[in-house]
């Protein structure tokens, strides 16, 4: 082979910059780009799994300048090719997605940090067969399990990294989802204070939701739509606002919003 007789191995021809080094994680490049909401700054990285060891590669869109500030608006984002591609009415990550963006351009300031991640870490495949089995029935936790697969194995050591490139001293989390919240502060995220993203749950996507919010809550029985402070309900009682989100996030910053328009991202 031409290999051979120029004295070079195949593994020669794949760049340096594609090694990624254990649980590390590499910034590759950073450029403008436009897009239908405005313009953005796209930064790309390579990330080695602590525990899969495979290599991926995150990417973030950021707006402003939020090297070196305190309580950025920051939505960590999972890959979700059939509603971000496809357009499938099962779950409402386009939307969620489209909000985050919408919302970091609005306020002149945040970040984007989006995952390859895509059916809560099972992949895409394994995804579409967990559709299958939710045919017959099964809602989106139960068909995991009788696949054999895991509820939710995403892990967020690129969050951390990511953050620690842009020099975040601290975020303002972008989220429904209460493990997540938890899974960054594990990974040494210094989470702040927490924007929610509700929208609205369709007649396809209502079950699913459902699902994911009596596993997030230990199915109690919770008023959809409510924001609860610790488990209990706001003391004024009022609704979240259901046109995607109260724009300033909580005042406290600690409630949890319970919905049906969660997500496998939330």
């Amino acid at each position: 082979s031409s290999s051979s007789q120029s004295g070079t191995t195949n593994d020669e021809f794949i760049p340096q910059s594609y090694w990624v080094a254990e649980s590390q994680t590499q910034f590759i490049a950073e450029t403008k780009l436009p897009t239908d909401k405005g313009f953005y700054r796209l930064r790309g990285y390579r990330h080695r799994g602590p525990k899969t060891h495979v290599i991926t590669e995150p990417t973030c869109m950021i707006y402003g300048n939020v090297e070196g500030l305190e309580n950025v608006p920051v939505r960590v984002h999972d890959a979700c090719f059939t509603s971000e591609v496809l357009g499938s009415l099962k779950c409402d990550c386009k939307q969620q997605l489209d909000m985050a963006l919408e919302y970091i351009r609005d306020n002149e300031l945040g970040v984007v940090i989006y995952l390859e991640q895509e059916g809560r870490g099972i992949g895409l495949a394994n995804k579409i067969a967990a559709y299958k089995v939710q045919e017959s029935g099964a809602d989106t936790v139960d068909a995991n399990r009788k696949l054999g697969l895991p509820d939710d194995i995403r892990e967020y050591s690129a969050v951390r990294n990511i953050v620690d490139d842009l020099n975040i001293k601290s975020v303002a989390l972008m989220t429904n989802n209460p493990r997540k919240i938890n899974e960054l502060e594990k990974e040494g995220v210094n989470v702040t204070s927490r924007i929610p993203c509700v929208t609205k749950a369709n007649l396809f996507s209502e079950k699913y939701l459902e699902a994911r919010k009596d596993s997030w809550f230990g199915g109690g029985n919770l008023p959809d739509g409510r924001c609860f402070l610790g488990g209990d309900e706001d003391e004024d009682g009022d609704d979240c606002d259901d046109n995607g989100g109260d724009d300033g996030g909580d005042d406290d910053g600690d409630a949890v919003i319970v919905q049906l328009a969660g997500d496998q991202n939330t």
